[in-house]
């Protein structure tokens, strides 16, 4: 086996790569698989964590126009379905990497060195010598959930910066399990409870009075908490978060800031949660909750499940979203009641009918909405809605 430091001397780059994207809808409709979020950090950044100081390149669906790779030197590859939690020890000789019997990925010392998907699905058929990994595999967007707490407690531990000290809030547990960013901002009258896990607050947060932070919990840069009770979830960059979120991930730039309630769901950015927007986690016979992708359907394994929202979707007030709900992109609902279990991409609906959304008004309200958090969209991003259009009836 190499140490990481001989390592660094065999391998030039790591190269992270989706896999099985289908199982990820609609989340990754609109940015690569390995940029969703769990825990602290996304896929990407804590693969990118184990490799400081080596080049990292990517490789993805066509879409995403990642530059062409001509790899010709030795590689690491990784997949965006893989968590790893544990510095590697390398074999010397080519291997491919499991966690538990899954493939996650391979090393490769001599060519070819595969520069696309398809190349990289032809090489690990063709690698026999195994070797095993520390960490999690996502199957599915239900695993984003349920190694979110972990996850965050992992990613905690990997903090060296000294935390910001706040004498005038109320804090739960032992004070060394709690970061707060030195520009984030705490109001009197917040109350952090990290007797169960760690609560790390980024750079810019803003935490207003009357606000309850149960632990793990991440609140991301830039996000504003105002009068909330968030309970082991992790929120990412620029969103405004009020009532109760509880073992959720927010991906960034979304609004929950009214009353109402959002459990063990996965919502993207750019969304908009309409006040008393409230979902449900738990089945009325405590089953295991099943996940819709219009025909099909998937076993979570899991009792608490709550929906799964795509990007720049919008609710309208007394929204009610039922168990394993699986909301597409752009969608919007309004009226009140009750949300279809799944819905597709691009569709204006109430309780009672449907009609697709038009595009150039889907893009035209996406701008719009961008350019209030100082954000203009880019022509790579309005030709990927634009695909994505394209493909709403084949969910």
């Amino acid at each position: 086996m190499c140490s990481l430091s001989d390592y660094f001397s065999l391998i030039m780059k790591v190269i992270i790569y989706e896999k099985n994207t289908e199982f990820f809808y609609p989340l990754t409709n609109l940015f690569p698989q390995f940029n969703l979020r769990i825990g602290m950090k996304s896929i990407a950044e804590n693969i990118k964590y184990y490799f400081a100081g080596l080049k990292v390149d990517y490789i993805g669906r066509d879409i995403f126009k990642f530059k062409k790779l001509n790899t010709k030197k030795p590689s690491l590859y990784l997949s965006g379905q893989c968590i790893i939690t544990k510095k590697i020890d390398f074999p010397k000789e080519e291997a491919k990497f499991l966690i538990g019997s899954k493939p996650v990925g391979f090393i490769k010392y001599k060519p070819p060195f595969p520069n696309s998907l398809k190349e990289i699905d032809k090489i690990l058929k063709t690698i026999k010598r195994t070797h095993k990994l520390s960490g999690f595999i996502l199957n599915n967007i239900c695993d984003l959930i349920k190694y979110n707490e972990p996850m965050m407690i992992h990613h905690f531990k990997m903090n060296t910066m000294k935390s910001k000290v706040i004498k005038e809030i109320s804090i739960i547990g032992n004070r060394k399990n709690v970061y707060v960013a030195k520009d984030a901002i705490i109001y009197n009258l917040v109350c952090i409870d990290v007797s169960e896990g760690p609560v790390y607050i980024d750079k810019g947060a803003v935490i207003r009075p009357f606000t309850t932070i149960i632990g793990p919990s991440y609140i991301g840069p830039g996000t504003i908490v105002d009068r909330a009770k968030i309970i082991k979830s992790s929120i990412g960059p620029v969103c405004r978060i009020g009532g109760e979120v509880e073992a959720s991930i927010f991906q960034g730039y979304s609004n929950k800031c009214h009353e109402g309630f959002m459990g063990h769901s996965f919502i993207g950015e750019w969304v908009n949660l309409g006040a008393l927007t409230t979902n449900s986690d738990l089945k009325n016979n405590y089953g295991i909750v099943r996940v819709s992708y219009g025909k099909k359907r998937i076993d979570s394994g899991m009792i608490k499940l709550g929906c799964f929202i795509g990007d720049h979707t919008k609710t309208g007030i007394g929204t009610l979203i039922p168990t394993g709900a699986v909301i597409g992109s752009f969608v919007n609902f309004f009226g009140g009641g009750m949300m279809p279990g799944f819905v597709p991409c691009f569709k204006w609906l109430t309780a009672e009918k449907q009609e697709d959304y038009k595009i150039e008004k889907a893009i035209a309200a996406a701008k719009t909405v961008m350019e209030r958090r100082n954000m203009k969209m880019s022509k790579q991003y309005e030709d990927l809605i634009r695909i994505s259009y394209k493909w709403r009836n084949l969910s």
